[in-house]
């Protein structure tokens, strides 16, 4: 695969999360700050001027690539996925050259046909390297044999390699790191400290090998999660059981964050959730929730609201952001991902200061999503999500919520704030 490639596709996923903007128009106090972001959030130090070597800023060798342990860095911080990445790699070898990076040959035929052929000569080797990696899949095994406790909750997965000398790794789903597997290793074990339906996998930092699936329960509980990033939990979290106050809604000040280790000043997310089974289709129910967000710490910063509710088999997950920010928003629908940097999602974009409702019907896989009773978004998905597991509410830095609850097609209450 391409790291020049790779690095394009990650050097924009770190543009859009920092949020300043094209890193073009940065300045040297941008590029301070952002070393200090990902100092925090990865305990790697990268220094300003080796961001702006990578960024374009000052002038480098044309081969030039960062230290592979920048270049994880950069991952880690960016929050791409490994699949996202080969996916968006390959639709990036595919992107005309922009007018920042044009180059301009004096035979412009002969540079075009070598183009072509280095294109096609990078798509045949991806397509080697992606589906002929040598690896019988049918000799990895990845079982959840055994796990202790609810909330936090270790499992036990039993594992079967086959005999390579290619590295395997295992992905707990949760976005804690991945761990490298031994060649002989036959059990692992993982502690979730959050509650949801976790996707576990056996990859190659290619494709996954091998899959299971985790559900840590809340116990029909309402819980708040307080956390930096979810990367680094359990180094920095906060998490207790919630109840309405007596205006029938969840709110927790920054003052109490502080005195639980969270960094207000820094960027930190808040949950609410209940992660309870219930023996109730996914493909059928209303969920409303209303919310509101308080003054933000910075004014020029986007800012978001998450809800996500899962099922058994996939899940539904809606993003909401502040004005100037929608193409930071990627919505995911069972086996459809719609992101804002290639849709128009502006719909999505609504007034945190005011309350504002949402409500989405979901029947026989058709959804239809309101925003104060206006319609904002409509599809139809393929593949069923599987019985109802849990849902959860989570605001970028701080918010307030009341009025939550999720119910089937006829009005029966499943969940309830």
């Amino acid at each position: 695969m391409d790291k020049r490639l790779q690095l394009k596709v990650i050097i924009k996923k770190c543009e859009q999360k920092f949020g300043r903007g094209d890193a073009e128009n940065w300045k040297h106090n941008d590029f301070n700050d952002f070393s200090a972001v990902i100092l925090e959030e990865t305990k790697i130090n990268i220094s300003p001027n080796t961001l702006k070597r990578i960024f374009g800023k000052i002038p480098t060798d044309k081969y030039y690539l960062p230290q592979q342990a920048t270049f994880d860095a950069l991952i880690s911080y960016s929050e791409i996925d490994e699949n996202e990445l080969a996916d968006e790699t390959s639709n990036a070898a595919t992107i005309p050259v922009t007018n920042k990076t044009k180059i301009k040959p004096k035979n412009s035929k002969i540079k075009l046909g070598i183009f072509a052929l280095l294109l096609i000569a990078l798509f045949a080797f991806a397509y080697i390297y992606f589906d002929k990696s040598g690896i019988d899949t049918n000799e990895i095994q990845l079982k959840l044999s055994s796990s202790e406790g609810l909330l936090p909750k270790t499992c036990y997965f039993d594992i079967k390699l086959p005999n390579t000398n290619e590295n395997l790794y295992i992905d707990f789903g949760d976005r804690s790191p991945l761990i490298n597997l031994q060649p002989k290793q036959k059990i692992i074990s993982h502690t979730y400290y959050i509650p949801g339906v976790f996707d576990v996998s056996i990859t190659n930092k290619v494709k996954k090998l091998s899959k299971s699936k985790v559900f840590v329960s809340t116990d029909n509980e309402w819980y708040m999660l307080g956390f930096q990033r979810q990367r680094i939990i359990p180094d920095n979290y906060y998490a207790v059981q919630v109840q309405k106050n007596q205006d029938s809604l969840f709110y927790i000040s920054n003052n109490q964050l502080l005195k639980q280790g969270i960094d207000t000043i820094q960027p930190f997310f808040i949950r609410v959730c209940n992660y309870a089974p219930i023996k109730q289709n996914a493909d059928n129910f209303i969920f409303e929730a209303t919310f509101k967000k308080g003054v933000q710490y910075n004014a020029i910063s986007c800012n978001g609201l998450v809800f996500k509710i899962s099922g058994s088999q996939n899940y539904i997950r809606f993003n909401f952001v502040n004005p100037g920010c929608s193409s930071r928003i990627t919505n995911i629908i069972s086996e459809k991902t719609i992101k804002g940097t290639n849709h128009n999602l502006s719909p999505f974009v609504v007034d945190f200061q005011k309350w504002n409702t949402i409500k989405l019907i979901n029947k026989d896989k058709k959804l239809r999503l309101f925003v104060n009773d206006s319609p904002i978004y409509e599809t139809v998905y393929n593949n069923s999500l599987g019985d109802l597991r849990g849902l959860f509410v989570e605001f970028e830095r701080n918010g307030l919520f009341k009025n939550c609850h999720l119910s089937s097609l006829n009005g029966e209450i499943l969940y309830q704030f």
